[in-house]
């Protein structure tokens, strides 16, 4: 594969090169090398067939919408699989990859709390970018001190509000072999073949939703979800049951910090996948559009490693930073 991508020549790109691979990824694998100019690398190299075989299971996918429907009634399935067939198309080719990951490079280049690895060389099969160590997250969820668990959750959630506005690209593939706790404390992330692309930054409506569920307010949430398509057409959806539905969601927000935890977390999905609870009614109502798609994979898949971390988080002061309008009218009462 790396002769197809790179020609025949391609060792000579390299000082050193490791036959036994150092990761796997989702596609392909990752070796470990030396580049010509001493920089150690990554080098991810796609295998051969993964790209017949993922569309292989896309078309299966796309042939089973018409038997899941019956099961989300208020969920329009077509629109969401197209969605994410489009989306994954875009992983086989690792060029599109390195463009994500050069931009977000660029964007958080000098920070001092996110660290992305900078892009050496890519192909449509194949790319090298830096080599930066550090602690895996799965090994601080599983033995990290509650210091460490809590910086690492810290970083995790600034990273995820904070992408859209300087990057207008969303990280799409939050699971914890993603991340790693760095010996200076940064967050280095890893992984750009999955990306919403944002260029507006996080769809203003989302954060709408939050602030309403915040405020207590059914009617105005119920016509915010209907007018931007996530209650379907002819849909009888009491206001009080959106909000019910919803303003858990907006519960990490209510105080400074917020412990996130397991317990909580099978809390919600215990309220909205019980068949004899009314919350689990309502989410037969409700519709995903297909744009929302991704970023709602990423902030359920963020929660979720959260809480994985049991930890602590000012999630209300990071999102106030990059969202204010969400706190706009209780920041104004509190002034007033």
């Amino acid at each position: 594969m790396l002769a197809e991508q790179f020609g025949r020549g391609w060792r000579e790109r390299f000082r050193e090169f490791d036959e036994t691979p150092a990761a796997a990824a989702s596609i392909g694998q990752v070796h470990r090398a030396v580049w010509r100019d001493g920089r150690e690398v990554a080098v991810k190299v796609q295998y051969p067939g993964a790209e017949e075989a993922l569309r292989s299971d896309l078309r299966q996918l796309s042939r089973m919408s018409r038997l899941m429907q019956p099961l989300v009634p208020g969920l329009e399935i077509k629109p969401l699989i197209t969605e994410l067939r489009e989306r994954m198309e875009e992983e086989l080719d690792y060029r599109d990859e390195a463009a994500n990951q050069r931009a977000f490079a660029t964007a958080y280049e000098g920070d001092d709390k996110i660290k992305v690895p900078r892009v050496v060389a890519s192909a449509p099969r194949a790319m090298v970018t830096e080599w930066v160590t550090g602690t895996r997250l799965s090994d601080v969820i599983r033995s990290g001190a509650r210091a460490e668990r809590e910086a690492a959750a810290a970083l995790l959630a600034e990273f995820h509000y904070s992408a859209p506005a300087r990057v207008g690209l969303l990280h799409a593939d939050p699971h914890p072999g993603n991340f790693q706790l760095l010996a200076d404390g940064r967050l280095m992330v890893i992984d750009y073949g999955a990306v919403a692309r944002l260029p507006e930054g996080l769809p203003r409506p989302l954060s709408e939703m939050v602030r309403l569920a915040m405020e207590d307010k059914p009617a105005d949430l119920l016509e915010l979800l209907r007018d931007h398509g996530f209650v379907r057409s002819g849909a009888a959806l009491p206001a009080e049951e959106a909000l019910n539905y919803l303003a858990p969601f907006a519960e990490p927000l209510r105080t400074e910090t917020f412990h996130f935890d397991r317990h909580w977390l099978q809390g919600q999905a215990e309220r909205i996948g019980d068949l004899r609870r009314p919350e689990f009614r309502t989410g037969r109502e409700l519709n995903l559009p297909p744009e929302y798609l991704l970023i709602h994979r990423v902030t359920m898949g963020t929660l979720g490693v959260l809480c994985q971390l049991d930890a602590d988080v000012p999630l209300r002061g990071i999102v106030r930073h990059w969202q204010p309008w969400i706190f706009d009218s209780e920041d104004a009462d509190q002034h007033a």
